[in-house]
């Protein structure tokens, strides 16, 4: 049994420093990210003049400089603080604090963010946490940069989150994340490979978008939840609307089973072929093509379910057999076991029940009600449906696939 979440408090409750310079930052009246960088970049000089302090050599100076992340590209060209401002967000930390060490990781845990937030552009230069929070306005990640880890294992976004852009140097972790709004990682230079995990994370809305991202192998989705299909009701105002979001879980569903193809994650991939099919599914418009993927999504869970089809093999062949072993009680050169090789026969494709049955009892067969044989010829015509898509869905299952 898993440990209960800390209660969160807001985030104006809180004593942690690093949420108080958030806040403070957040007062800037361009953007959070201009006090929050020129702050790290504080930091990453007071811990660069330490490090020149310490009588090593070269070579151990550049190893120290890597291990403390200190040598960063962004922060260089990051702008530094007033004086004033820097004396500002000093005094945000104890009294005595020695800010050459303080670059540790950074710990934002069990918090309530009731304001709209917007990192963009912001670069955490440390592993950041912010496990068990509750965004409940939107967050703008857009161009930030993490430099470390990032968590978020265990929080709720109640409305969009955007990471646009934003360069993560080492794996993400949105395990047991609840996404109530939009959500995209789209980066536009298409060259970055994203190590994520989302195991057991909800996406109550929408689909992720991952446009010009690629996922890394390790990249985890056990035991998500994906959004509810969009059902079409008929309704003109809302038909847009939800044909507009059909189209934007295609688009989803189509990329992410593309990735998960090129990093063999074919759980995935066949999650994804069944969501993408059931989009389409709704996206049809009334037609025979619409009623053939509605029986497909039926009897097959759209080539991914085995035991539909074998449940309808079996009750077609069930039904069939009662009806013929009905008939045949009254008929003393029929047996039981006649009537099950002819009906089990019917549902072999090219395999005839009367192989296994006496001269005699075939013309008692076939003397029998017109509306058996028509029984018999529709199991003998559904059958091999039926099996075809027992063979995909097993296809599937055991990876038998190029």
């Amino acid at each position: 049994m898993s440990d209960p979440k800390p209660d969160r408090i807001s985030v104006e409750e809180s004593d942690n420093p690093w949420v108080k310079l958030i806040l403070w930052s957040d007062e800037h009246p361009v953007r959070l990210a201009n006090r929050w960088n020129g702050f790290m970049k504080y930091l990453v000089e007071e811990r660069r003049a330490r490090l020149v302090s310490l009588k090593v050599t070269d070579a151990r100076r550049l190893l120290l400089m890597k291990d403390w992340d200190i040598d960063s590209a962004e922060l260089r060209r990051a702008s530094p603080l007033s004086d004033e401002e820097l004396e500002n967000a000093k005094s945000l930390f104890p009294f005595g604090t020695d800010f050459s060490q303080l670059l540790p990781n950074i710990t934002i845990d069990n918090l309530i963010f009731r304001k709209k937030l917007s990192f963009a552009g912001a670069i955490f230069a440390r592993t950041i946490s912010f496990k068990n929070c509750c965004f409940e306005r939107p967050v703008d990640f857009y161009g930030a940069n993490f430099e470390q880890w990032a968590i978020f294992s265990g929080s709720e976004f109640l409305e969009a989150v955007h990471f646009g852009d934003a360069q993560f140097r080492v794996a993400a972790l949105f395990d047991r994340v609840t996404f109530c709004g939009q959500i995209d990682f789209y980066w536009s230079k298409n060259d970055r490979i994203l190590d994520m995990s989302f195991r057991d994370a909800h996406f109550l809305n929408f689909t992720p978008m991952f446009h010009g991202q690629k996922l890394h192998p390790g990249s985890d989705f056990h035991g998500v939840t994906w959004p509810d299909i969009p059902k079409r009701n008929g309704h003109k105002k809302t038909e847009d609307t939800i044909k507009g979001a059909l189209l934007a879980q295609i688009t989803s569903y189509e990329f992410i089973r593309t990735q998960a193809e090129h990093i063999g994650q074919l759980e995935l991939r066949k999650e994804m072929i069944r969501r993408e099919l059931a989009c389409r599914t709704e996206l049809a418009e009334p037609s025979f093509e619409r009623l053939l993927r509605k029986a497909y999504a039926w009897i097959c869970d759209h080539g991914t379910s085995i035991g539909r089809p074998a449940l309808a093999l079996l009750c077609i062949w069930g039904f069939t057999f009662a009806a013929w072993r009905g008939w045949a009680a009254q008929e003393a050169a029929v047996t039981t076991w006649d009537v099950l090789y002819h009906t089990g026969g019917r549902m072999v494709p090219f395999v005839g029940g009367h192989a296994y049955v006496e001269e005699h009892t075939l013309k008692a067969l076939r003397a029998a009600p017109h509306v058996l044989h028509f029984l018999s010829a529709m199991a003998a015509i559904l059958s091999p449906f039926l099996l075809f898509l027992m063979a995909l869905a097993l296809r599937l299952k055991f990876r038998m696939s190029v």
